[in-house]
């Protein structure tokens, strides 16, 4: 390490305490990340957050992921609202809804959009290795170098050379560990070409290359003795560097075996405590020295990793709240810093063993304030009550004093989540709803007003809603807010509203869920014939009336409104008119055999012919047993679109196998199908009753024994 890689270092040294920190932090807390992080994870698609899922939301919420709390808090600091974002797109999101709900990946993509240079410098080829920092370094130092004249030259082409074959070990043993492991016993390369020099100016150098070949070699007593003798040198980059590198050893020495042999951290109990003070007073000692040295900025950084290292959670909580107050959050290091605080502080176990993190600031406080009132709190079980009382919450009233605003809102959250005290959410935030835009603290006042009016079936819900959606104009807000009157208009019975021309619900992931889930057939037929409405729209909107009516068996309502339009032809709307109807059982088109099923639903080659069809378009998963409804506080969980008992082709089968009158072929495939439903996960693939093992080979078998020259015995080969 040398003076031109201090920033370069620094990243590296997160890269090994940081990131695995994270790691750890995200394997042992719910607080720094969603709990579930696979692609298409589902949360509760309402407003209430009572605690942490996939879904966060554009308000300030229990169940937000913290760092989403803290950048909507600190983003108000710097006048930047929800309302000044764009939408971003990622490959992968770890949520299905990203325009009405979002999550850490995609806040901090809006707020910073990805810098090419930053990703050009954290790759390359020592990318997470101390070696990473070696090229920069070297710049430094030739510099240096050359701006001494007691150093020779001829010493100094030798001393260049030699940082340079050092740095080429430092390669050699990171491919070593990349390929064999850290825990590997066996020796990493050490350089040992070092040059004869006998200036004074050479020496020092020499003294500061090894020094630091040492440190980048984890050989820490080796490099703590080296820099240490350069106390007094007399080049001032040797000298400062030294100082400051002393600093860096023994902050490294205290985590190095905190590791286990996979690079992640084992737990503080593993830090060099006595390392860890050294570091501190080592670090003292530098900015007493150099208290605006060329490395003063870096070491306040430090600052905070040696408080972390200590275990002084309270220091380091009123570091952290100063940082607040100075970060600007146009820079992407504010999502840096809050990403930091999230795991070194908030959901640090040790600091919560601690029982105080240091919170003092109000952004902080808040933050901390809003996890506690989870449902529940990680580690801890599911909880009846919150992890903060509202006893303890009015005690912070002091540290709450120049934010009202807030203070009220933390208030009125704890009496939404925990007291059901609506009116009380009521009397701490009043009507607001005339603003053109809205700060994140302010639109989350508003929205929770909303979800306490629509607690208590207040008549003038509606109207705050469509008041509210004036000056919501983010891409988190608006559809937040939008979501609110959605949610009313269902419950009151004006889910047509939502769909009229001009209605003021425009977003399509609410739209669509209506459709979907809560829309009856009346509905459903006035979206697919209202060309104001989008084309896509309009087709799953028909898709779903066609595929409700055929799996609740309103067969004769299906021959009517399949004769209605279909937008585009390549939507799954134009399979109930152009798609497959079977792949060797003999089928008429798919209106034909609903139109037998109209005369007679037990018409048996009809019956199969709709379970092909089922089948080949995945009707069997059609608000199946793997789609659960929406709960009744979700969207698309009041109305009930097509009430009644849905048919399961399983069923089919079965009753065409105990039909004596059906014939051997049709009996032969029924048989054939009932077994196939199992195939080849031993798991029914086709709705309804499972049956057990004994019941499918009993089918296997009277198949092979009763019909055995017809293709289906032929073609049937196990039982499942």
């Amino acid at each position: 390490m040398d003076a031109g890689a201090v920033r370069v270092l620094e990243d590296v040294m997160k890269f090994r305490l940081w990131s695995v920190g994270s790691a750890v932090a995200l394997a042992l807390t719910a607080g720094a990340a969603w709990a579930c992080a696979d692609p298409g994870c589902d949360g509760s698609f309402n407003l209430i957050a009572s605690d942490e899922d996939c879904h966060g939301r554009g308000m300030l919420a229990p169940g937000n992921d913290s760092r989403i709390n803290l950048m909507l808090l600190l983003a108000d600091r710097g006048d930047r609202s929800l309302s000044t974002l764009k939408q971003t797109k990622l490959e992968y999101s770890d949520i299905n809804s990203p325009t009405v709900f979002l999550n850490w990946r995609l806040l901090r993509g809006a707020m910073y959009p990805q810098n090419p240079v930053e990703v050009e410098e954290s790759g390359g080829t020592y990318s997470g290795s101390r070696c990473q920092s070696y090229a920069g370094g070297s710049a430094a130092l030739t510099q240096a170098m050359q701006a001494n004249s007691g150093l020779p030259g001829g010493e100094r082409s030798a001393l260049i050379a030699a940082r340079a074959g050092a740095e080429e070990v430092c390669k050699q043993a990171t491919s070593y560990s990349r390929r064999y492991g850290d825990d590997s016993k066996t020796a990493l390369p050490v350089f040992s070409g070092w040059p004869a020099v006998s200036s004074q100016a050479g020496r020092e150098f020499l003294g500061y290359i090894q020094a630091a070949d040492a440190f980048y070699g984890d050989r820490f007593d080796d490099a703590r003795r080296g820099f240490a003798g350069l106390a007094a040198a007399s080049d001032p980059f040797v000298r400062e560097t030294a100082a400051y590198m002393l600093i860096r050893v023994e902050f490294a020495a205290a985590q190095s075996g905190a590791f286990d042999q996979y690079g992640f951290y084992d737990g503080s109990e593993k830090l060099d405590k006595a390392a860890t003070k050294r570091g501190l007073q080592a670090l003292a000692a530098y900015l007493k020295t150099w208290p605006t040295g060329r490395y003063s900025a870096s070491a306040q950084g430090l600052l905070r990793r040696g408080l972390w290292l200590a275990g002084d959670y309270q220091a380091l909580g009123q570091t952290y709240d100063r940082m607040l107050l100075s970060t600007s959050v146009g820079n992407e290091a504010a999502a840096q810093l809050i990403e930091e605080i999230d795991t070194k502080l908030l959901f640090n176990p040790d600091a919560k063993e601690a029982g105080d993190v240091g919170a003092k600031g109000a952004m902080l406080l808040a933050t901390q304030d809003l996890v506690a009132m989870r449902g529940s709190i990680y580690g801890e079980g599911n909880s009846a009550k919150s992890g903060l009382s509202a006893a303890a919450l009015d005690a912070q009233a002091p540290q709450f004093a120049s934010q009202p605003a807030l203070f009220d809102f933390l208030k009125a959250t704890h009496a939404f989540y925990y007291g059901k005290d609506y009116r009380r959410v009521l009397e701490l935030v009043p009507d607001d709803t005339k603003r053109t835009s809205y700060s994140n603290l302010a639109f989350s006042r508003q929205a929770l007003r909303g979800m306490a009016l629509a607690a208590l079936k207040d008549r003038n819900e509606g109207g705050f809603w469509q008041d509210l959606l004036r000056g919501a104009k983010g891409p988190w807000q608006r559809p937040l807010a939008e979501l609110g009157l959605a949610m009313h208009w269902e419950r009151s019975g004006q889910l047509a509203a939502v769909f009229a021309n001009g209605s003021p619900v425009t977003d399509a992931e609410i739209r669509s869920r209506l459709i979907d889930r809560a829309a009856g057939p009346a509905l459903l037929r006035t979206i697919v014939t209202n060309k104001g409405n989008t084309g896509t729209e309009r087709d799953l909107a028909l898709y779903t009336l066609l595929a409700n009516q055929l799996v609740m068996g309103q067969y004769a309502a299906f021959g009517t409104d399949v004769k209605l339009p279909v937008a585009d032809r390549t939507t799954n709307a134009a399979a109930f008119t152009s798609g497959k109807v079977s792949d060797g059982y003999p089928c008429a088109a798919l209106t034909v055999t609903v139109a037998a099923l109209a005369r007679n639903p037990q018409d048996v080659p009809a019956r199969l012919c709709l379970g092909d069809f089922f089948r080949l378009h995945g009707l069997d998963y059609l608000h199946g047993e793997y789609d659960s409804p929406p709960k009744p506080d979700e969207l698309g969980g009041h109305a009930v679109g097509f009430p009644g008992k849905r048919n399961f082709r399983s069923g089919f089968y079965t009753s065409i196998i105990a039909n004596p009158a059906a014939g051997a072929n049709d009996k032969a495939y029924a048989l054939y199908r009932a077994v196939m439903c199992y195939a080849p996960s031993a798991i029914n693939d086709c709705g309804g009753d499972s049956v057990p093992k004994s019941q499918r080979k009993a089918w296997f078998d009277r198949l092979k024994r009763d019909y055995p020259q017809s293709t289906w015995a032929k073609k049937l080969r196990y039982y499942w």
